[in-house]
C-alpha cells in the first residue's frame, strides 16, 4: 500500500505555501525571456576574481578554521566586524547582540518560529515582502496590512489597526518592515515616520522587525538612520544580508538585536542548521576586513543606478499615460500601479508572457486581497540593452490594452 503523504504532514504545515515569484526562476534560464520577475543581484557584477583569490588564501591558510564546523552564533571576527559597521551607522550593537544566518530570510524564519504564535496577528506594509509574509505564515501567524504612502506606513493607519485588532482580543505585537528601497515598492520610510513609528511601538508594546538587505545600495540623497540606531527601549530586532552587495550564493547574513532574544534564536538556530557556512563566513570576513567590500558596495551602486535610470526612463517613454510607477532611490524594484479599467496585472503578466517578457504581478505582495493592478519589475538583472527591448515590448502591448479599453469604453 502507498504511502499518502497528506495524512502524514504536521498540522502547521497548512500554513506553508509556495512564492509566486520562484515560480517564475525558471524563466530566468530560458534565454530568450527578459526576467523582470526574480530580485538577483546581477550576474556580471559578481566579483569572480576576488572571490576566487580570496577564497584560494582562505582554504590554504586558514583552512582549520574555513572547512570545518564553526559555532552557532557565527565567527566572532564577523560579528566583531558587523558590529563595528553597525555602531558606525549609530546602532547600540556589540559582538553579543548578534548573530550570523543563512541570509536574512533564515532570521525571518527564526523569529517566527519563536515569536508568532498560530493565529496571531503580525503587522506587515502593504504591500510587504512574500518572503517575510511567508515565514510569518508558515507558523500560523495572520500577516496584517498598514496601508503605505511614498514616505512609508501610515502611521493613522497602523494605530487604527492596533486599536481594532486589540479590541477583538488580539492585540499585535510585532511590526515587520523593509524601511530602505522597500521589496516590493522601493518606498523608503522617511526619519519622520521612523520616530512616529517608534513613537506608536513603545505605546503600544510592539517590537520592529528591521529587514534591511537593500540599504547599501542607495543612488541618491541618503539613507535615514535605521530604527535600530533610533531605538532606546530594545524592541527593534534588525535583519542584514551579504546577498546583495557581495554574492548570495555563500548565504550570509546577520540578526542584531537584544542578548536575550539573541539567545534563544542561537538555541533554535542549533536545531536548523548547527551553524552558517564557516567558508563563507571567512570570505565575507576576509573582504569586508581588507575594504574591499566598501569599494564593491560604490561600484555596484553605480552600476545599478544606470539600470534603474535605463528602466525609469523606458517607462516613460513606452509605457500610456495613466500608467503609474515611482523612482525608487535605491534597491532593486519598481513598483507599477495599472489603471483599475485595464484586465488586471496577473492577466496582463500572462499575455507578457506570450512575448517572452516577465514581471511579477501584485496580489502575492498583498495580505488584504489588493495588488490586482499593481506589479513589481527588477531592474538588478537584466542588461541595460534588454531593459529597454523588454520594457519596448510591454508598452506596445499596454497601448494595445488601452485602446481596447477604449474602445469598450465607447461601445464599440
Amino acid at each position: 500500500m502507498s504511502v499518502k503523504w497528506d495524512n502524514y504532514f504536521a498540522e502547521r504545515t497548512k500554513h506553508i505555501t509556495g512564492s509566486q515569484i520562484r515560480q517564475f526562476f525558471a524563466l530566468t534560464e530560458r534565454p530568450e525571456v527578459i526576467s523582470f520577475a526574480g530580485g538577483f543581484p546581477g550576474n556580471d557584477f559578481f566579483p569572480r576574481e576576488h572571490v576566487a583569490r580570496a577564497l584560494s588564501r582562505i582554504v590554504m591558510e586558514e583552512s582549520s578554521q574555513a572547512l570545518q564546523y564553526g559555532p552557532t552564533e557565527g565567527s566572532y571576527d564577523l560579528r566583531e566586524l558587523v558590529a563595528e559597521r553597525m555602531q558606525h551607522e549609530g546602532a547600540a550593537c556589540g559582538v553579543d547582540n548578534l548573530v550570523i544566518t543563512d541570509g536574512s530570510q533564515q532570521g525571518l524564519d527564526l523569529l517566527s518560529r519563536i515569536l508568532v504564535d498560530p493565529g496571531q496577528p503580525v503587522l506587515v506594509e502593504e504591500p510587504a515582502y512574500i518572503g517575510g509574509m511567508s515565514a510569518i505564515k508558515s507558523y500560523g501567524g495572520v500577516p496584517c496590512g498598514i496601508e503605505m504612502d511614498g514616505d512609508g506606513p501610515i502611521p493613522s493607519k497602523m494605530e487604527q489597526a492596533i486599536i481594532k485588532l486589540t479590541d477583538q482580543g488580539r492585540p499585535p505585537k510585532l511590526f515587520y518592515t523593509v524601511p530602505n528601497f522597500q521589496n516590493p515598492t522601493g518606498i523608503t520610510t522617511s526619519l519622520q515616520r521612523r520616530r512616529q513609528i517608534l513613537d506608536i511601538a513603545s505605546r503600544y508594546n510592539l517590537v520592529i522587525l528591521e529587514d534591511n538587505p537593500y540599504g547599501p545600495l542607495c543612488y541618491e540623497g541618503e539613507v535615514p538612520s535605521s530604527y535600530i540606531s533610533l531605538d532606546l527601549e530594545d524592541r527593534v530586532i534588525y535583519l542584514g544580508s551579504y546577498s546583495k552587495v557581495l554574492i548570495p550564493g555563500i548565504r550570509i547574513g546577520w540578526m542584531a538585536g537584544p542578548k536575550p532574544l539573541i539567545e534563544k534564536i542561537t538555541m533554535a538556530k542549533q536545531t536548523a542548521d548547527l551553524c552558517s557556512s564557516t567558508l563563507g563566513q571567512q570570505l565575507a570576513t576576509f573582504l569586508s576586513r581588507n575594504g574591499y567590500l566598501d569599494r564593491h558596495i560604490v561600484r555596484l551602486a553605480e552600476l545599478y543606478r544606470e539600470k534603474r535610470n535605463a528602466m525609469v526612463e523606458a517607462m516613460k517613454f513606452y509605457f500610456p499615460a495613466g500608467v503609474r510607477f515611482n523612482i525608487p532611490r535605491g534597491g532593486f524594484f519598481v513598483w507599477v500601479e495599472f489603471p483599475d479599467y485595464y484586465p488586471t496585472s496577473r492577466e496582463l503578466l500572462d499575455r507578457a508572457l506570450k512575448q517572452n517578457v516577465a514581471f511579477v504581478h501584485g496580489e502575492g505582495f498583498s495580505s488584504n486581497g489588493g495588488g490586482r493592478y499593481c506589479a513589481r519589475f527588477s531592474f538588478s538583472q537584466p542588461d541595460i540593452e534588454d531593459i529597454t527591448r523588454g520594457i519596448k515590448v510591454l508598452g506596445e502591448l499596454l497601448h494595445e490594452v488601452e485602446a481596447g479599453c477604449t474602445l469598450k469604453a465607447a461601445g464599440h
